[in-house]
């Protein structure tokens, strides 16, 4: 088509970028979707973890004044 028209053939080329670009955004999306919904997860998940370290340090201070006291 270049050999015709350099008009048609850029438009040819920009047509098959667009094409290119839409399906990667089309694969891509839904991985990006599936991080940030994983990235969520694991930032609820550091929060439960930083409680129940909280909670054992708690409790291991507590053992230890009993088990002195014993």
């Amino acid at each position: 088509m270049l050999k015709k028209s350099k008009a048609a053939g850029g438009v040819c080329d920009w047509i098959k970028n667009i094409t290119m670009y839409y399906d990667v955004f089309v694969s891509v999306e839904p991985k990006k979707i599936a991080v940030r919904n994983a990235e969520q997860k694991l930032a609820e998940a550091n929060q439960k973890k930083e409680e129940m370290d909280e909670l054992v340090a708690k409790l291991s201070s507590e053992l230890a004044i009993l088990q002195a006291d014993f």
